[in-house]
């Protein structure tokens, strides 16, 4: 099993990498220093951190319905099991209590459950002594909205609670950030503590509501803000928006884990919106923790399971096509459970982790690109009906979209130059154009025929091709008869443009 993380120091609180001494992995690459007041496009960022940071402003309102209750940890401060309160508005404080434990081996009542060998030669670069076997190929979480401290909060959440946690003049973190989560090859389990009291089908733990839960390794880009509390005001995004526009703040850009976000630049075009995002981690990293109820090791527990991606990307699939991508479910209990996905039943051992095919074939009628969303719930029952378990039943929420459309265009004409002496050869030319959301796949002509009757002689040729402005260029040529009484002159066929979809 995975081992635990141990505190690296006391003081270090998330985002805040530099104020803490040495995390335990390198940063990639070291946080930017912040520069002085309207030195750069942005709040003191030079122009390229600049746009990416308003490419992941505009980007935050995509993620408004993405489950984000992790607790972000760089420096890899926090140690699984402590105690969390969760307050008004979502924020979550740090207790010194350990309300859990992961369990040893991730045994299942009393058996060693095994973990699947990891090739070291395509591990990544993580530090084997202190974070899981990971596959860094897989992102399962992705996320770009606002932090404020330790916690993710979404990106119109109002921040007025939030001056509850303290004094007016209290300095908070506020950060705009991405966050990218790699597939967990060996994840944590939890068992309650001693520290946890049991009375019926419930348990406390001091002022505990949850428990920090499993390690979570990828990458985070940030641009963080610090602000007294009684600054906090209106919704978050809103808030970040002002500050990263505002020449006279100051901002600290720092990236972990080398993650990098393909597609800002199109998340401010409309033309492009709906196009998601990809997020790459080359060097996954510890950088949060995952906050689990506490009734989760309570005595007759049905924790939730995880299922990942938060969020499925079919890409682009035409109308009428079948696309599959696998969800990921982990079992947190130490049952065996069967669930349910549309027409789909499967089970999932007790600890353990299945991979379940999502099937989507996108329908429709109109041509260019558009994006679908769907969502499905995937129901979790115990194998043996007569589990005494709270709750009996758990469902996880599932979106997927999709870029689709018609899965091509085509267009035919019948060109004829006429006949005689001297055809209107020039008459058979066409310039033609993909309609928008389409590219030329072929241009060709079809039943040709000319004076000649093969228009590969006596001066006749025939022409299809590509042209300028994504489309195709038709036309054909011929003699001139110059005595009356000869054979006519023409050519004709039928033009034929094909374009295929492609989402922008």
């Amino acid at each position: 099993m995975t081992p635990a993380l141990r505190p690296a120091t006391a003081c270090a609180v998330a985002l805040a990498i530099a104020a803490c001494g040495a995390p335990r992995v390198p940063l990639d690459p070291t946080p930017a220093a912040p520069k002085a007041a309207g030195a750069g496009d942005c709040a003191g960022v030079d122009s390229p951190e600049c746009r990416r940071a308003e490419g992941l402003i505009a980007a935050a309102s995509a993620f408004g319905n993405v489950r984000h209750e992790y607790l972000l940890d760089p420096a890899s401060s926090m140690a699984p099991g402590r105690g969390v309160q969760r307050g008004e508005g979502g924020a979550f404080t740090v207790l010194p209590t350990r309300c859990a434990e992961p369990r040893a081996g991730a045994e299942i009542d009393g058996r060693a459950a095994t973990t699947p060998a990891v090739d070291a030669a395509t591990a990544p670069a993580v530090d084997a002594a202190t974070a899981p076997a990971v596959d860094a190929s897989t992102i399962d979480f992705s996320y770009v909205g606002v932090a404020i401290d330790h916690a993710l909060v979404a990106a119109d959440a109002e921040l007025a609670p939030w001056l509850s946690a303290g004094a007016e003049a209290a300095e908070r973190r506020i950060s705009l950030v991405a966050v990218a989560f790699v597939r967990d090859r060996d994840p944590q389990f939890f068992t309650a503590s001693g520290d946890v009291a049991f009375g019926g089908d419930a348990c406390s733990c001091g002022r505990a509501t949850h428990f920090v839960g499993a390690v979570k390794v990828g990458g985070l880009i940030a641009y963080e803000m610090r602000v007294r509390a009684g600054e906090l005001h209106g919704r978050a995004l809103d808030f970040v928006r002002a500050r990263v526009a505002a020449r006279d703040a100051r901002i600290t850009q720092t990236v972990v884990g080398g993650l990098e976000v393909d597609g800002l630049d199109g998340a401010t075009n409309a033309a492009s919106a709906s196009k998601p995002l990809t997020f790459r981690v080359k060097t996954p990293v510890p950088i949060a923790y995952a906050v689990y109820p506490l009734a989760d090791v309570c005595r007759f527990a049905f924790p939730a399971p995880e299922v990942s991606p938060a969020t499925i990307d079919f890409g682009e699939v035409p109308f009428g096509r079948e696309e599959t991508r696998l969800l990921h479910v982990v079992n947190r209990a130490a049952l065996d459970l069967r669930a349910t996905l549309g027409e789909q039943t499967f089970a999932v051992p007790a600890l353990g982790s299945v991979d379940v095919p999502l099937s989507w074939t996108p329908a429709g009628q109109t041509s260019g690109c558009q994006a679908q969303t769907r969502e499905d719930t995937v129901q979790f029952y115990p194998r043996d009906e007569s589990a005494p378990v709270t709750p009996k039943t758990q469902s996880v929420r599932v979106v997927s979209r999709v870029r689709t459309g018609k899965a091509d265009f085509k267009r035919h004409e019948h060109v004829d130059s006429g006949s005689g002496r001297k055809p209107d050869y020039a008459s058979t030319r066409r310039e033609w154009t993909c309609p928008p959301d389409y590219v030329v796949a072929s241009c060709k002509t079809e039943r040709a025929q000319c004076g000649d009757g093969r228009c590969t002689t006596d001066g006749y040729a025939v022409n299809a091709e590509p042209g300028q402005s994504n489309g195709c260029r038709f036309g054909c040529k011929g003699p001139e008869s110059a005595l009356p009484g000869l054979s006519a002159n023409f050519c004709r066929f039928d033009a034929v443009m094909e374009c295929r979809l492609r989402c922008p």
